[in-house]
């Protein structure tokens, strides 16, 4: 049984709301060293058709041996435009390694360090991407429990994959932060009013992103996305296509992990926030019922931001400063879920 962690994300008065907390946590200054040089170590990951992916493998930081995360792997893996450096990433990394764990922090295709590897992209359905660094993970690490943990879009394509593929590839426990399991409602609801600037974020990260593979002979000049279009235009004309969908309603229908979620074997965890302006609580009590999956829909916390007013305790790990109330928590389901692991 997977115990919730108990200490809420109290916001500052400054940041009560979910778009306060999203756009806040993302501009701030966020704990985490980045996982690279004397950190970490960089490694790629072959996938087919000559592209490869990079990781960087990070050993528990410094401390005893009886910590809670003692012979766990942790697989993060980033969302939309980010990468390993990504501030929730290294926010994650750095609280996990201080709890015991190991750290492989993943970059999609061609994002981040892995910029030029990689022909193909990533996309809500690319599951057997995180497989591989998975497979390849377990390679170097035996004997670990191996837990992935993906953020966004990435959590999104955990569930899915860990419910479509069953056991193939799939870690031994996933925790889900923020995913948006019905891509369709999500798009519609970054359609709305303020939730515009968000939609016009990603579209801008895609944009530039395209831009730069073009650049370097990677995609055909004519593939390419135009400032005028939305998230959903965009994926229609270039997400779609590229990752083989007829449509971008097709792409939306097949890499929804909402269909899913119920049959997810290992032990899952899905953390969201009731604020989270593009993932109404809704969508994902829609998508959880009547399965085995537990859900913790923090109150306050917007997508990815969970900024609080004090630093968090949680039982089983060291006081975590920053303000963030993020690292604790993942560090808290991280560990429930190995222990639940352990166990079956």
């Amino acid at each position: 049984m997977i115990r919730r962690f108990e200490p809420p994300c109290e916001p500052p008065i400054w940041a009560r709301g979910g778009q306060a907390q999203t756009l806040l946590g993302f501009l701030l200054p966020t704990p985490g060293a980045e996982l690279k040089g004397s950190v970490a170590e960089r490694r790629e990951v072959p996938l087919g058709g000559g592209d490869r992916l990079v990781v960087f493998d990070a050993p528990p930081a410094p401390g005893p041996s009886s910590r809670p995360l003692t012979g766990v792997v942790v697989h993060l893996f980033h969302g939309l435009t980010g990468s390993s450096d990504s501030n929730y990433v290294r926010l994650c990394a750095e609280a996990l390694r201080r709890a015991g764990a190991a750290v492989i922090a993943f970059n999609h295709r061609g994002q981040g360090a892995g910029e030029g590897l990689a022909r193909g992209i990533y996309h809500s359905g690319s599951a057997p991407d995180l497989w591989a660094s998975v497979e390849a993970g377990r390679a170097l690490h035996p004997h670990a429990l191996h837990v992935g943990v993906g953020f966004s879009l990435s959590g999104n394509a955990l569930l899915l994959g860990a419910g479509r593929d069953g056991g193939a590839g799939t870690p031994d426990a996933v925790l889900a932060v923020n995913p948006p399991v019905d891509l369709a409602r999500s798009v519609s609801r970054m359609e709305r009013g303020l939730n515009r600037i968000y939609d016009r974020n990603f579209v801008l990260g895609v944009r530039r992103a395209m831009a730069e593979r073009r650049a370097r002979g990677e995609l055909d000049p004519s593939m390419g996305v135009q400032l005028r279009w939305s998230l959903r235009e965009t994926d229609h004309r270039v997400t779609a296509p590229l990752a083989g969908f007829a449509s971008g309603a097709e792409y939306y229908q097949q890499c929804s992990a909402a269909p899913w979620i119920g049959e997810v074997e290992v032990p899952a965890v899905i953390l969201s926030a009731a604020d989270d302006p593009f993932i109404e609580p809704q969508m994902i009590e829609d998508a959880t019922r009547g399965t085995a999956a537990f859900v913790h829909m923090e109150p306050v916390g917007g997508h990815l931001g969970y900024l609080a007013a004090r630093p968090v305790a949680g039982e089983g790990h060291a006081e975590f400063a920053g303000r963030r109330w993020l690292g604790a928590a993942v560090t808290h389901y991280v560990t429930e879920l190995a222990r639940v692991a352990r166990v079956r």
